[in-house]
């Protein structure tokens, strides 16, 4: 293959995999959120659960954003790999 070839592939890659991360990223949020809405309506009704609120946010950003940060790296190892190559 030639090296635009390898580098188009590349970048179709790349776009490929943020867009798997995207729809990961939105299926687990829309699934948090939809758990935030029945604690909300948990807590209006006088429910314990109102000391894990602060904790709720980091549990709905963090798995995304260390999926993401994983990905980039594992890219970053994979291209400096290829490049020794």
């Amino acid at each position: 293959m030639s090296e635009s070839a390898v580098t188009a592939a590349g970048a179709e890659t790349r776009q490929s995999m943020i867009r798997v991360w995207l729809a990961i990223s939105a299926v687990w949020v829309a699934f948090w959120l939809l758990i935030a809405v029945v604690i909300g309506v948990a807590i209006q009704q006088g429910s314990p659960f109102e000391a894990d609120i602060s904790i709720f946010a980091l549990i709905v950003l963090t798995p995304p954003l260390a999926l993401l940060a994983l990905g980039a790296s594992a890219r970053l190892l994979f291209e400096a790999l290829a490049r020794r190559a």
